[in-house]
């Protein structure tokens, strides 16, 4: 059985596609999707809260995005494909209590499932080299006083 937080991003990727090919406002485009489809009530607030932070943060993930995949512009790739990575950039980059390998991990099987047969191995690329830059390790994270070394 698939875990609701699987399913609940395979909802928010559907929608972020649906935005994609549209410029109706994200708030009507989640309305409609609701209404629609028969989603469980308890997939909307983690599909909602990744459509509209990946929404809100556009621009970022997108200047992200683009300056990892430096080789693919981001109008030539597949929207599935698309979606799956600005998900889970949102993610890696804006949910700190969730881990960045569980966020790239979730885009490599959503990939599979709904994507080409090379895509899981681009997202994989793509999100590792983005995890590197912008989620060091939390060792980096800690500062010591001179000459102190951790025990």
């Amino acid at each position: 059985m698939m875990s609701p937080r699987r399913q609940s991003r395979i909802v928010a990727i559907q929608i972020l596609y649906q935005i994609q090919l549209t410029t109706t406002p994200v708030s009507d485009v989640l309305k409609q999707f609701w209404r629609s489809q028969a989603t469980s009530v308890e997939l909307r607030p983690f599909a909602t809260q990744l459509v509209e932070g990946t929404a809100e943060h556009l621009p970022v993930i997108d200047d992200v995005l683009q300056n990892t995949s430096k080789n693919w512009r981001l109008h030539r790739m597949p929207i599935v494909d698309l979606s799956i990575l600005r998900c889970a950039i949102y993610e890696i980059l804006y949910i700190d209590d969730i881990d960045p390998a569980t966020s790239i991990n979730e885009a490599i099987e959503i990939a599979k499932s709904y994507s080409t047969p090379d895509s899981p191995k681009f997202i994989n690329g793509v999100l590792d080299n983005i995890r590197k830059k912008h989620r060091p390790p939390i060792l980096e994270h800690i500062t010591l006083e001179k000459n102190q070394l951790p025990v």
